[in-house]
């Protein structure tokens, strides 16, 4: 077996070279690769790269790390990341974007080990071209001939693929720009590249994304033409304000389409004071979790406090809220020393071609960690990957220029059966946790269409299985818990309620941040204290739902619901002055919520204050007028009383 990988395999086929090629044209193709199967095979890929580089390595006694200082930056960041799993909340979650940073790096290795050579590394420049033309063109052909208002191609977010776009267009830019030796062919190519994809990021219309292009076209145009680029940034500001386009006709509609448009401050805000909260951080993927108790209002809004930041929309506030100031630090320290790599190598006696490849690549991650800034870009697996790609190739480059003073790291392994059953065991451990949220989902999606069908028992296998794949997923146990209740409807029989509550209590101690889940079980308990066969239980388990609710109103302080549960339950002790002051909390936080104020009128009037239950009466009329022309959804319809509460 050793002579064979050492005497047929050649060195590009045993994983990275192959990995690398494959993600880069599959990454973007399902909506980004931001659902769970793209997501699934992204990561699979990379062991599969990893796994066949360290076996054949393995094999060959011979196990190389290419020399750079970015390691050292990385190790901190991850071992940090590790250590941050000690204290999240929600342990199953920040699991697997801890293993998303691992499969990272491992992607980085990859890019050194592989392009080691200029014709390996111009074969990728030439695939992220390529790539850059096959997404710029469908989305130009979704804009002109689908109908659709902004461009998007195959991503789900048309934020994202306008960042996408930018990174081929400054690459075809750049090497046009420095020029070289394409060929005949070569040079119309990286023209027709440059106007699709240039093409593409207008018609996207993205506000940050076209700000990271500017910023990063004159940085290319700066290191070629020095500073009269400056001139060409003004033009380009000029005619993007002066002339007709879609994205200065979006600037000019988006706060008339999204009355949200205009809140990052507030999200930034937002984020800046649980940074102040938690400066250790929240843990790993933490922040959508937490945003119950970081709500923020949108005035004028029937539901006030209805928005939660489930991203900052800012990727450097998300990473410091989530791995604290010390993560944030690491993060920057890679790209400081990412750039004094980069810096060493361009005051070096690069021929002008390579001297626009490092340009061009430089360029690309300069629009992604700039667009960063205003937009979640590190949470798209396709943008990741390609920022990486870039960022490694710069790299590569700079160490094709350096040649033996650039000296790998070696090792020299002897082939042991142990050592490669232990390899397996752990690439065996990394798959399982890649293949359990991906898993759980398609069982989920078999219960939902079981339940659409009406086959609750179906519904319940299918989500008993997900729940047994992944038993650390809320999502799965509060749809136990649903089905159980549906089971109890269907039946009447009271042991589905103390099934639904128990599975109900597990997903609330596997993520205790969801302040929907402790409302839920209060009613769950409410419910059960009806039963006739739970008759004996109606003090301990109305007690049960009082703690449940108080405890749904300190996670999650802003929604009404808690407030105005746990004031029944206290009106029917007869308790009206701890229930008058949880139901005027609800309407301080909700003044739109009518439940809560009809609510207070009929404490009023059981006191005799009939001013203020007039007083609220005419609160209640004129909200509803108001709002009686609005089109409401169903938590709207809440609000106004039109729907019983039921979050």
């Amino acid at each position: 077996m050793n002579k064979l990988l050492t005497e047929r395999i050649p060195a590009s086929l045993t994983g990275p070279c192959l990995a690398i090629g494959s993600l880069t044209v599959f990454a973007p193709l399902i909506e980004g690769g931001t659902t769970q199967l793209p997501v699934l095979i992204i990561r699979l890929i990379l062991l599969l790269g990893l796994g066949g580089w360290l076996l054949v390595g393995l094999c060959r006694s011979t196990l190389s790390i290419p020399r750079t200082g970015l390691w050292w930056p990385i190790a901190a960041l991850l071992g940090w990341s590790g250590f941050s799993l000690m204290w999240s909340p929600y342990t199953s979650v920040s699991l697997q974007w801890f293993l998303s940073l691992l499969l990272y790096a491992v992607f980085f290795l990859m890019i050194l080990l592989t392009a080691d050579r200029e014709r390996r590394l111009q074969g990728f420049l030439f695939l992220i071209l390529l790539m850059g033309i096959f997404e710029g063109g469908l989305g130009i052909i979704q804009y002109l001939w689908s109908g659709e208002p902004r461009a998007k191609g195959t991503f789900f977010n048309p934020n994202f693929f306008s960042t996408y776009e930018t990174v081929s267009a400054l690459l075809a830019i750049s090497l046009l720009w420095f020029g070289g030796e394409y060929g005949k062919i070569g040079k119309p190519f990286l023209i027709v590249t440059a106007t699709i994809s240039g093409t593409a990021v207008i018609l996207a219309q993205s506000r940050g994304g076209a700000a990271a292009f500017l910023i990063a076209i004159t940085a290319v145009g700066y290191f070629k033409y020095g500073k009269s680029t400056l001139f060409l940034l003004l033009i380009l500001i000029l005619g993007t304000i002066l002339f007709p386009n879609p994205l200065k006709q979006r600037v000019m509609d988006v706060g008339k389409q999204d009355p949200y448009a205009y809140t990052r401050i507030e999200i930034w805000e937002d984020a800046t004071k649980r940074l102040r909260d938690h400066p250790m951080g929240i843990g790993l993927g933490m922040y959508k979790y937490a945003s119950f108790q970081y709500r923020f209002p949108i005035e004028d809004a029937i539901v006030r406090y209805g928005k939660r930041a489930e991203t900052a929309h800012n990727e450097y506030l998300q990473l410091a809220v989530e791995l604290g100031i010390a993560g944030l630090a690491f993060f920057l320290l890679s790209i400081a020393v990412w750039t004094t790599e980069i810096t060493r190598t361009w005051k070096t006696d690069l021929p002008q071609q390579s001297r626009g490849q490092l340009v061009g690549l430089c360029a690309g991650v300069l629009a992604s960690i700039v667009h960063a800034t205003v937009d979640s870009v590190f949470h798209e697996p396709a943008l990741v990957l390609l920022l990486i790609l870039e960022g490694g190739l710069a790299v590569a480059l700079g160490k094709q220029v350096y040649g033996t003073q650039a000296k790998p790291w070696c090792f020299s392994p002897s082939y042991h059966v142990t050592r490669v059953i232990l390899i397996l065991v752990a690439l065996g451990a990394m798959a399982y946790l890649a293949i359990q949220p991906a898993a759980a989902w398609l069982l989920v999606n078999q219960g939902n269409n079981a339940q659409a069908e009406h086959d609750t028992v179906s519904a319940m296998k299918w989500y008993r299985y997900a729940s047994m794949v992944d038993p650390g997923a809320t999502a799965v146990r509060d749809g136990l818990a649903r089905l159980c209740i549906q089971r109890f409807s269907e039946t009447g029989a009271p042991e589905w309620l103390e099934q639904a509550a128990s599975e109900m209590a597990v997903a609330m101690a596997l993520n205790p941040l969801d302040g929907r889940l402790p409302y839920r079980l209060g009613t769950i308990y409410l419910l059960q204290a009806e039963q006739p066969a739970w008759a004996a239980h109606k003090i301990s388990l109305t007690a049960q739902a009082t703690q449940a609710f108080e405890k749904s109103i300190s996670v999650d302080p802003f929604s009404p619901f808690g407030y105005f549960e746990l004031s029944k339950l206290y009106r029917g002790k007869g308790d009206r002055t701890s229930a008058q002051q949880l139901l005027e909390q609800a309407i301080t936080y909700e003044p739109n919520f009518i439940p809560a104020r009809v609510a207070l009128m009929d404490l009023a009037r059981e006191i005799g204050h009939t001013d203020v239950a007039s007083m609220q009466l005419t609160a209640i009329q004129t909200i509803r007028w108001k709002f009686q022309d609005w089109t409401l959804t169903s938590m709207e319809q809440q609000f106004l009383g039109i729907q019983p509460p039921k979050p």
